[in-house]
């Protein structure tokens, strides 16, 4: 597969994020990832475009883990990143999709951040209804109304969001030499709580295990309605997603890969003349 033509991928961490917009390729065919970091890997086609979806499971380990192995076993030609996300800006409502112009780490060193290339979210932006924003990405769910304020003081943005693992995508597809982009649909606003049995029902890679959950709720029942609200909430994501990614896809308006002299120009570190590549993780920090 990686010998094969380049495709577009598109990776989310949980399979209900990317589920309807699986339903809409045209003659899905499973791939296997050699060492089964991956949870599922399927290439198709969207709208006559070759893609691959990638699910890698939810928290930052398997983030990091599971796109590295995609991109090492299939050739990607540009990486959309899918999922849901905390609002932290009063601006956002549930539903709202975000495109990245940003993306800010929380376990980075303080101020950094990694940029989009300013003409392909303009290009993503018209053709997805998306609203450009920072995407930051947390060592924890940010399961209060504080939490999420401090996280949005960390975003530097008027418009920003809050998930697990954006930053661990992206980190992987610059290394690889493979610009990326990054729309995160809002499931939570910046004024609402989530439970707090969701951050303990979480494993040392963290990932949420359902199986914790629901001995979560044994103990704290009253948090049941707020997650069939997140429950519900998921499909509203997924169906603004798949509409999203689907038009961004069909129009073009992903960012073109760079050269291959031009990447092996930023390998040594020099800078490119390609504004539509992004730009390796190192000059794209900034103080």
């Amino acid at each position: 597969m990686k010998d094969g033509p380049r495709m577009t991928m598109i990776v989310a961490a949980m399979a209900e994020e990317l589920a309807l917009l699986r339903a809409r390729l045209v003659g899905a065919t499973p791939i296997t990832i050699p060492d089964g970091k991956a949870r599922e890997v399927v290439s198709g086609r969207l709208g006559g475009c070759p893609v691959v979806l990638a699910v890698t499971g939810d928290g930052a380990r398997n983030a990091r883990e599971g796109i590295a192995a995609v991109l090492g076993a299939v050739s990607a030609r540009e990486l959309l990143v899918l999922g849901i996300s905390g609002g932290l800006s009063p601006d956002l409502r549930e539903g709202d999709v975000v495109v990245a112009a940003r993306v800010v780490d929380e376990a980075a060193p303080p101020g950094a951040a990694v940029t989009a290339a300013a003409s392909s979210i303009e290009a993503v932006a018209r053709a997805s209804g998306a609203r450009p924003g920072t995407v930051v990405t947390a060592r924890h769910i940010a399961d209060s109304v504080a939490e999420k304020r401090r996280l949005f003081g960390l975003g530097g943005a008027a418009t920003a969001v809050v998930d697990l693992e954006t930053a661990g995508y992206v980190a992987a597809a610059t290394a690889a030499g493979v610009p990326w982009m990054v729309l995160r649909a809002v499931s939570d606003t910046a004024g609402e709580a989530l439970p707090g049995l969701l951050n303990r029902a979480r494993d040392d890679g963290g990932a949420v295990q359902r199986s914790r959950v629901v001995r979560g709720l044994l103990g704290d029942p009253g948090a049941l309605p707020a997650l069939l609200t997140l429950r519900r909430r998921l499909k509203v994501c997924a169906e603004a997603l798949a509409r999203a990614a689907t038009a961004v896809v069909t129009s073009g308006a992903l960012p073109a890969p760079a050269p291959l002299s031009d990447f092996a120009t930023q390998v040594a570190g020099e800078p490119t003349s390609s504004d539509d590549a992004n730009p390796p993780l190192s000059p794209g920090v900034h103080p």
